[in-house]
């Protein structure tokens, strides 16, 4: 195969964001009045196209390649990707100090909730129509219908790892946990440690307080 042929078809392959049709341009430009023959000049002209275009996803900043490929909604949490974010979160997320019974917590969110087998009876038990809250020393897990308002958006930094095995997203950094109501208007409610992220039986569950990822994952596989 040809270097031409080579350079189409890796750039037929390449998956990146557009590139800026002025650069290339310019630079195309400065290539044509080089004094070369005309098959190389051709050959620069593909390379640098291409190049640019490679370029172009490469350089850019983690934010902006998350604003791609992970602006997404995982059920009932829209994660969205921020220039910056808190370098540290509280070691614990809030106890829930609700004393429901599980019934009783079904009875009001309109669905049955789940627990991780591993971790035993709950310590707290909380629920609003559509949202279950449940604790356990130093660990929370939220569970809520896709359709539940208001919407939970986790404002993150660093890129999302995607955990195929449950369905769902780990965030292993700390970000901002916001409440968006159905006007559109954002409501802060606090900074967030590693949350597990996940999508079960049509309900939403976020798993805080574990922070290593495959525990978290342990406990979600094993939430029924």
């Amino acid at each position: 195969m040809s270097l031409d042929d080579e350079l189409r078809a890796l750039g037929r392959s390449a998956v990146v964001p557009p590139v800026d049709e002025g650069l290339t341009a310019a630079v195309l430009t400065r290539v044509a009045d080089l004094p070369v023959r005309r098959s190389l000049r051709d050959r620069w002209r593909t390379f640098l196209a291409l190049f640019l275009v490679l370029l172009a996803g490469a350089v850019a900043t983690p934010p902006v390649r998350a604003t791609v490929a992970e602006w997404l909604n995982i059920g009932g949490v829209r994660a969205q990707p921020v220039g910056s974010g808190p370098t540290s979160a509280p070691t614990a997320p809030p106890a829930v100090t609700g004393q429901l019974s599980l019934e009783e917590a079904e009875r009001v969110a309109g669905f049955k909730p789940a627990l991780p087998s591993e971790l035993g009876a709950p310590k707290g038990v909380e629920a609003s129509p559509g949202f279950v809250a449940i604790g356990w020393d130093g660990v929370r897990l939220e569970q809520f219908r896709a359709d539940v308002s208001p919407l939970y958006v986790k404002k993150y930094y660093q890129t999302l790892q995607r955990v195929p095995e449950v369905n769902g997203y780990w965030f292993d950094t700390p970000h901002e946990l916001v409440l968006e109501d159905p006007a559109g208007l954002e409501r802060r409610v606090r900074v967030a440690g590693p949350t597990l992220v996940w999508v079960q039986f049509g309900v939403t569950f976020r798993l805080e307080g574990v922070t290593d990822k495959d525990r978290a994952v342990q406990l979600a596989r094993g939430t029924s």
